[in-house]
């Protein structure tokens, strides 16, 4: 399987840079990660906000809302991209479906690469369409959402070291097995870096040269149609120069270079690199928050108040439920909402 293709790989290669890995291994046409395993849930290796509590999508659907009414939209696409199972859609939908006029029409749209995911959104929602490239959806005005998809993108990183510049490989180790190490970073790794910061020995700078094509194909396609985005994950604006990648398997932190296409490998997203793209484009409409304080901002502490009236056998769950979402002890600040307007 995957483990196959990458000793295949050393075996003709020296090294695999770091991002070129994680491609492979999450993102294989026939087995990868990403595209064969069930991945969220209990069954799988971690629970997102939408399946930890409806609350999470009933304050995104409020969002929306508030933009929908406010530039009177009669028509727009609702784009997910890693919808998963459809948790989240599924209760942002509940409330649009709710509060929105008939006349509105959403057309419902989805990035997804897994293939259970794509047969299970196909059943529950027949009109939705499935997209495999960013940006081929109507051109109209559309609300796009992004939550715990771009820290899953191929990353790489790069150290400073006697003042020369490497990058984080994988090696086949002398046991047959897997190691990290460090190779001569390519010319426009250390081109990018140089012009984002002054790195000091031994210091790591992280970035992911496929988020911010991401990023630029939506802010694209939204200077061309207008719209709305809303980019949840965790992540930090400050750059923490140091390694933040890990892995996850059966809910539990594991070592990066086991259960090879097997398990997630994630890491802080870097949010700054995202912000310059926004300033350099001149768009100042864009908000970087918490997601606590997005949430609260969005009627999530009411929501729970209602819902614990309604269900007083389920107080105590729903109460719990909200702290794992606003607490700073989990998701709260650590988790971040960039939302951009144009």
């Amino acid at each position: 399987m995957i483990k196959e293709k990458l000793l295949k790989y050393l075996n003709e290669n020296p090294y695999i840079y770091l991002d070129e890995f994680i491609k492979l291994v999450h993102g294989d046409k026939d087995h990868g990660y990403y595209v064969s395993e069930e991945i969220i849930g209990k069954k799988g290796d971690f629970i997102t906000a939408p399946e930890i509590s409806q609350m999470f999508g009933e304050a995104i659907a409020i969002k929306i809302l508030q933009v929908i009414n406010k530039n009177s939209i009669k028509h727009f696409n609702l784009i997910e991209l890693g919808p998963g199972r459809g948790t989240l859609i599924n209760d942002i939908l509940r409330v649009l479906n709710k509060q929105l006029s008939p006349e509105i029409n959403i057309s419902l749209h989805f990035n997804e690469i897994n293939k259970n995911f794509i047969e299970n959104l196909k059943l529950q929602f027949p009109k939705c369409k499935i997209h495999s490239v960013i940006g081929d959806y109507p051109d109209q005005y559309s609300f796009f959402i992004a939550n715990e998809f771009v820290d899953a993108l191929p990353l790489r990183q790069l150290k400073k070291r006697d003042n020369t510049y490497y990058e984080t490989v994988v090696k086949k180790s002398l046991d047959g097995d897997f190691e990290f190490d460090i190779e001569i970073a390519r010319s426009e790794s250390e081109i990018y870096v140089k012009s984002r910061f002054d790195l000091k020995n031994n210091q790591i700078f992280e970035y992911s040269p496929q988020t911010i094509e991401v990023f630029n194909q939506i802010i694209n396609f939204l200077e061309k149609n207008k719209g709305h985005l809303l980019l949840i994950d965790y992540g930090y604006i400050k750059h923490p120069l140091k390694s933040t990648i890990q892995s996850i398997k059966n809910h539990k932190k594991t070592d990066v270079l086991n259960n090879i296409g097997k398990q997630d490998i994630t890491y802080l997203v870097n949010f700054d690199c995202l912000i310059s793209i926004l300033k350099n484009k001149k768009i100042l409409e864009y908000k970087f928050v918490t997601q606590s304080a997005f949430l609260k901002l969005n009627g999530i502490e009411e929501r729970a108040n209602q819902l614990c009236e309604q269900n007083p056998a389920k107080a105590e769950e729903i109460k719990i439920q909200l702290n794992r979402l606003i607490n700073d002890e989990h998701m709260g600040s650590l988790f971040k909402v960039l939302e951009v307007e144009i």
